[in-house]
């Protein structure tokens, strides 16, 4: 699952280049991993585009952000139906912009290291993304969210990690978006028509720790599972 990615620095370069507004100024880390603000496209009230931070990693609704918790940044296409995700889906989607993301690789020859990801033609990377509204122990409005997840396209695959996220086309942003609320059935047909398969350029993050070979047989049955479910239900996670 994705725990870690980058976006650039220059939040007006990101603001043109998704032809948003910027309403908030805020900083940006450039490289972001859980409970940490990021930038994030969505539909404002005027219903234009408008990037706004939120902290990486959802706070469910009803509940305050637990930093001894680990954090809901990662949700399963297929858990759309199950806590915390569903009213997220039916009611809060949004866009997260990345120049990269990374994944810990098991198998072929990237095994044994973290990989970073990013497009081939430069441009930004779309992850479909759902978020959450709550109030703070101080009674201040929290945004967080979480990346939407599917079975890993064909180059993650290969290179060692069974799952990345769900990356959508610039020209179904505004939909996925729409501030009304819907059914997961038409939240999906819009996954579905405007998914992204982009070429991706891979890049040797860094070596993992030489426990990461404890963990490899476990990820293998995992990309097997992986595997036999594609069959199943199709590249996307759920049927067409």
């Amino acid at each position: 699952m994705c725990n870690r990615y980058n976006i650039k620095t220059n939040l007006k370069a990101i603001a043109s280049e998704l032809a948003a507004q910027t309403a908030f100024d805020f900083d940006i880390t450039g490289e972001v991993f859980p409970l940490v603000d990021a930038p994030v496209l969505v539909i404002n009230r005027e219903g234009q585009r408008e990037l706004r931070p939120m902290t990486f990693g959802l706070t469910p609704a009803g509940k305050t952000r637990d930093k001894k918790m680990p954090p809901f940044n990662n949700a399963r296409i297929e858990s759309r139906d199950k806590w915390p995700w569903k009213t997220p889906l039916e009611r809060f989607r949004c866009v997260v912009p990345m120049e990269s993301f990374r994944e810990p690789c098991y198998w072929g020859e990237a095994a044994g290291k973290e990989v970073n990801f990013r497009r081939a033609d430069g441009k930004l990377l779309l992850a479909a993304a759902i978020f959450s509204v709550t109030k703070s122990d101080n009674d201040e409005t929290e945004f967080s969210m979480s990346l939407l997840m599917r079975p890993a396209l064909p180059t993650i695959m290969e290179h060692g990690h069974h799952r990345s996220p769900f990356f959508i086309g610039l020209d179904g942003v505004d939909e996925w978006m729409d501030r009304s609320p819907r059914p997961p059935h038409r939240s999906l047909d819009v996954l579905r028509q405007y998914a992204d398969e982009p070429i991706l350029e891979p890049s040797v993050a860094r070596e993992m720790v030489e426990s990461w070979t404890k963990r490899k047989s476990a990820n293998v049955k995992k990309r097997d599972e992986q595997l036999a479910d594609i069959e199943a239900t199709g590249p996307l996670g759920f049927d067409d």
